[in-house]
C-alpha cells in the first residue's frame, strides 16, 4: 500500500539537514523535526548560540533532545512501505538445470515455478490442466499448512485462520470460505478501513500539532508570568527601599534639628551654671566681710544678680517619632499578610481542584435577586444581594403571577446557553435551598419538575429531582454553581 495521505508525504518525513528519512527524529521547541545525530552535529559545529536550522529561532539554552516516538513510527512505516514497493527479484524455473530460465508461471498445486518450456505439460496433460497457475512467486511454501503440509485452500471467518483439508475438521462448526471469496470480501473492507485509519491518523496528527501549539503557548505564558512577577517584585522592592531611604533621610534631618536644639540648651545651661558659680563665690566673700561699711557697700549689688533655676530647661520629646514607630509596627502585619497570601497562592498552584475552581471562576456572573419573584415572607436587602426569612409578610409584589408561593426567589436574569458561574455565601445557616430552575416551572405550588437544587438542613444535604446523586456531608459556608 503506497502512502497517499496529504499529511504523510515523503517530503514531510525527510530531515531538512541530511534530506533522508528521519532516523531517531527529535523536535525543537519551535516545532521543526530533525534526525538526532544531524541536529546534534549541526549545533556542535555552529556558533555558541543554538538556533533552529529552518526558522533560525534562537534558544537561550541548548534544548534537551528526546526522540519523537510519533514521527519515528511514521518514518519506520514509510521505510517499510518503500521496501515493499521495491521490485521483486526474478523467479527462476525449478526444473531447468544450468543455466536456469526465468519462470513464466508458478503452480500452487505443484508448489513449483516453470519456464515456458517446462510449463507446457500444464497446458496439455488433463490432470495438470486443473492446477491453478499464478504469476511467478518465490513464497510458494507459504501456501502450505505448516502442520499438515497440505495446500491452504479455505479461510475461517470466525477465527481468521487459513485452513487446509485436514484443518477443516477442527473448524466444522465455523463458517469457512474459499480463499478467493474470503479475499474478495476482506479486500472490499480495506478501503473503508483505510479511510477510517486515514481520518484517525489525520486527527491524531492535528492533535499532536495542537498539543505542541498549546505547549508553546503555555511556555510563553509561563515565561511572561515569571518576567512579570520579577518585574512586580522588583518594583515593590524598589519602592520599599525608596520609602525607607526617604524615611531615614527625614529622620536624620529631624535628629539634626533635635541635636542643634539640645546643643543650644546645653550652652545656655553652661552659661547659667558659670554665672551661678560666680555669684556663689561673691556671696562667700561677702559672708566673710566683717567691716559693716564694706559689707553694706557690696550687698546692694548682690541683690541685682538674677538667680535662675535650670529645672525649666528640657528637650521636648518628638511625638512624630513615636507615631512613625507605631506606623512601622502596623506595616509589619500587612506585609506578613501579603506574603502569606502569595505563599498560599503558590502552594495551591499545583492543586488540580483549586485550578479547576479558578478556571470556572472565569465565567463568573454578577446576579441580583428579583423582588417580583420573592415570596412575601422573604426579606431582600437594599442591594438585592441578600435574602433572609421573616415571620412577617413583606409587601406583596404587584405581579403575583411571578411570585412564588413557597420560600423561593430567583435572580433577575436567566441563561439559555454558554457557561456561567456564581457563588452564594450561606454562612452559618442551619437550613437553606440553592439551585437552578426553568422559566416554565410552576410558581403557585412546589415545583416537581424543572428544578435542580440542594436542600440543606442541620448537617445533611438533600437533592431535588436527583435522589441518587451523592452530595457533601457536613456543613459549608459558601457554595459555587457552575453550568456548562
Amino acid at each position: 500500500m503506497a502512502l497517499s495521505l496529504p499529511l504523510l508525504s515523503e517530503d514531510q518525513l525527510l530531515c531538512p539537514i541530511c534530506l533522508g528519512v528521519f532516523v531517531k527524529p527529535v523536535s525543537t521547541p519551535c516545532g521543526h523535526n530533525f534526525c538526532m545525530s544531524c541536529l546534534s552535529s549541526y549545533w556542535d559545529s555552529s556558533v555558541p548560540v543554538c538556533f533552529c536550522p529552518v526558522c533560525k529561532e534562537n534558544f537561550s539554552h541548548r534544548p534537551q533532545l528526546r526522540v519523537n516516538t510519533f514521527i519515528s513510527g511514521l518514518s519506520q512505516s514509510f521505510s517499510s512501505l518503500q521496501l515493499r514497493q521495491e521490485p521483486q527479484t526474478s523467479v527462476l524455473c525449478d526444473v531447468c538445470t544450468a543455466p536456469q530460465q526465468d519462470a513464466l508461471m508458478s503452480c500452487v498445486e505443484c508448489l513449483s515455478s516453470f519456464c515456458s518450456d517446462h510449463l507446457e505439460p500444464h497446458h496439455r496433460v488433463p490432470g495438470l490442466r486443473r492446477h491453478k497457475l499464478i504469476p511467478p512467486d518465490t513464497s510458494l511454501q507459504d501456501r502450505v499448512c505448516p502442520q499438515h503440509q497440505q495446500l491452504l485452500h479455505s479461510y475461517c471467518t470466525e477465527e481468521g485462520a487459513l485452513l487446509c483439508a485436514s484443518c477443516e475438521s477442527a473448524h466444522s462448526k465455523h463458517k469457512t470460505l474459499p480463499l478467493e471469496q474470503a479475499y474478495e470480501k476482506l479486500r472490499a473492507q480495506l478501503e473503508p478501513n483505510e479511510a477510517k485509519l486515514t481520518s484517525l491518523i489525520l486527527e491524531n496528527v492535528q492533535s499532536v500539532c495542537s498539543i505542541r501549539e498549546i505547549k508553546a503557548q503555555r511556555q510563553e505564558e509561563t515565561r511572561r508570568v515569571i518576567a512579570q512577577s520579577e518585574e512586580v517584585l522588583q518594583d515593590v522592592l524598589k519602592k520599599v527601599q525608596k520609602s525607607h531611604k526617604d524615611l531615614v533621610q527625614k529622620m536624620e534631618q529631624k535628629q539634626q534639628q533635635a541635636d542643634s536644639e539640645a546643643d543650644a540648651l546645653v550652652e545656655q545651661a553652661e552659661q547659667e551654671i558659670t554665672c551661678l558659680i560666680e555669684t556663689q563665690t561673691k556671696l562667700q566673700e561677702l559672708e566673710q566681710t566683717e567691716d559693716p561699711l564694706i559689707f553694706l557697700q557690696k550687698h546692694p549689688n548682690m541683690s541685682l544678680v538674677s538667680l535662675n533655676s535650670l529645672s525649666n530647661l528640657s528637650l521636648r520629646k518628638d511625638e512624630e517619632l513615636e507615631g512613625m514607630r507605631e506606623t512601622l509596627k502596623s506595616c509589619t502585619p500587612q506585609f506578613q499578610m501579603l506574603q502569606k497570601k502569595l505563599e498560599r497562592e503558590m502552594s495551591l498552584f499545583n492543586d488540580e481542584k483549586w485550578c479547576a475552581l479558578r478556571r470556572v471562576q472565569r465565567h463568573a456572573v454578577d446576579l441580583k435577586l428579583d423582588p417580583e419573584t420573592s415570596n412575601p415572607q422573604l426579606l431582600l436587602s437594599a442591594d438585592l444581594k441578600q435574602v433572609t426569612y421573616t415571620n412577617h409578610r413583606t409587601v406583596i409584589p404587584m405581579n403575583k403571577s411571578k411570585c412564588f408561593s413557597y420560600m423561593y426567589v430567583i435572580a433577575d436574569r436567566g441563561f439559555s446557553s454558554g457557561r456561567f458561574y456564581f457563588e452564594v455565601s450561606v454562612g452559618q445557616k442551619e437550613e437553606w435551598v440553592l439551585g437552578l430552575i426553568t422559566e416554565s416551572a410552576p410558581r403557585n405550588k412546589r415545583p416537581v419538575y424543572g428544578i435542580w437544587a440542594l436542600y440543606f438542613r442541620i448537617n445533611k444535604f438533600y437533592t431535588y429531582n436527583h435522589r441518587k446523586v451523592p452530595v457533601y456531608w457536613g456543613k459549608v459556608e459558601r457554595v459555587g454553581v457552575f453550568v456548562d
